[in-house]
């Protein structure tokens, strides 16, 4: 272990390639261990002679430590450091694998995915914390955008994963896979990932100082609407995962192997998107992508409600969700980018309150989807709405923060 001598003469370590590879291994932990199994809720219901309610409460129960774990581990690192705690977290993550692969029933699965959530959600909220350690500016803006790029590979690869491993392996095959991939993430820690937060930057390591990591960072009126703009531009995408298997399949009558082609095209759409925004923030304010791509992404959604209270069709929903969903990938790493850069003393407790409102409002929102008999309507009004008040949360920030001499991330 260093000591304080040492972590205050050692260099920073540099942003590379690598280590953000490794930094979004750790940060796919969410759709890694979501997506990989949703296939296996069925084969789970019959093995273990339970209900679709009890099995549905294995993915409340990841989702609900996935947040907590963030609100939790946040501003203690801001305390204690981000590498102790992201190996305790990736270790965590391993240990409650495997105890989902092993549960002999649904009560243990439940217990064993909440913890899994609870290491993953430390994983993504630290691993989101050590780029503004390490950067800042229109720097920190292309490594979250490079980040987010990688990390848009699991939400593409886990529910192809899944489906073609779950008849060979079984679903808690499936949890030895995540156990594998979890044993590979704690090496990133241990490896690679130095502290990045020096000892003489830290907050005092109490209760008192923890909630006071959490009182700096709410006090700061700019960060306020960010965290606005990253929870609400979430919901976008978010309203889109909730109804798209309603809205392709139901009401747009196409099949289960054209809806999976559909959801595959508009994440690579947003892994396209995040490698051109990695490019644009060498040239352009960050600030500004960002308000221009929460513009196309409303209007797009407008034009989505519009056709939907005439005659949606496949041929018009379908490439207005591809530009909508697409402009994730230039929304999320420039508003965590900005946001946090308000905040950088404390970026732990505000990467945490960033990621507990990506997850907060998606809770609230998903049940909200399945209303009305129109669900290609009640998708769209959710993502233009959500779109909107995005968008009002990134220019009123802006807005503060020139008025208060703050920048404004142009």
């Amino acid at each position: 272990m260093s000591t304080q001598p040492a972590d205050r003469s050692q260099p920073k370590q540099a942003l590379t390639l690598p280590l953000l590879a490794g930094l979004a291994l750790l940060s796919a932990s969410g759709p890694l261990a979501t997506d990989m199994y949703l296939p296996a809720l069925p084969v789970i219901v019959d093995d273990l002679a339970t209900s679709p309610a009890m099995v549905q409460l294995t993915l409340s129960g990841f989702m609900l430590g996935l947040g907590v774990g963030q609100l939790i581990i946040g501003p203690i690192s801001d305390s204690l450091g981000r590498r102790g705690l992201l190996i305790a977290g990736a270790f965590l993550q391993l240990m409650a694998s495997v105890g989902c692969a092993v549960a002999p029933d649904m009560t243990t699965l439940i217990v064993t995915r909440l913890l899994q959530g609870l290491g993953g959600g430390a994983c993504v909220v630290l691993a989101r914390a050590v780029v503004p350690d390490l950067a800042k500016g229109r720097e920190a803006a292309k490594g979250f955008a490079l980040l987010m790029t990688i990390q848009a590979i699991a939400p593409i690869v886990a529910p192809i994963a899944g489906g073609f491993l779950l008849e060979p392996i079984g679903w808690r095959g499936l949890f030895w896979v995540l156990a594998g991939i979890a044993a590979l993430q704690l090496t990133v820690p241990l490896f690679l990932v130095r502290e990045s937060k020096p000892v003489e930057e830290r907050s005092p390591a109490s209760v008192r100082g923890i909630m006071a990591n959490y009182h700096y960072v709410l006090s700061n009126p700019v960060f306020r609407w960010y965290v606005v703009a990253f929870g609400f531009s979430f919901s976008v995408m978010f309203s889109y995962i909730a109804a798209s298997s309603f809205v392709i399949q139901g009401h747009l009558g196409l099949s289960p192997q054209v809806y999976s082609i559909i959801f595959g095209v508009n994440a690579m759409g947003l892994m396209a998107s995040n490698m051109l925004n990695a490019r644009l923030v060498d040239r352009i304010a960050p600030a500004k992508i960002l308000r221009t791509a929460l513009s196309v992404m409303a209007v797009a959604s407008a034009l989505i409600v519009v056709t939907a209270l005439s005659k949606p069709t496949a041929v018009l929903i379908l490439p207005l969700l591809f530009i909508a969903v697409s402009q994730i990938g230039m929304v999320m790493g420039n508003a965590m980018a900005v946001g946090t850069g308000y905040v950088r003393a404390r970026a732990g407790s505000g990467t945490a309150l960033m990621g507990f409102s990506q997850f907060f409002l998606a809770a609230l929102l998903s049940p909200l989807m399945g209303l009305g008999s129109n669900p290609t309507l009640t998708m769209g009004l959710g993502m233009l709405v959500s779109a909107c008040i995005a968008l009002c949360g990134t220019v009123m920030g802006g807005r503060v923060a020139a008025r208060r001499g703050m920048g404004s991330g142009e």
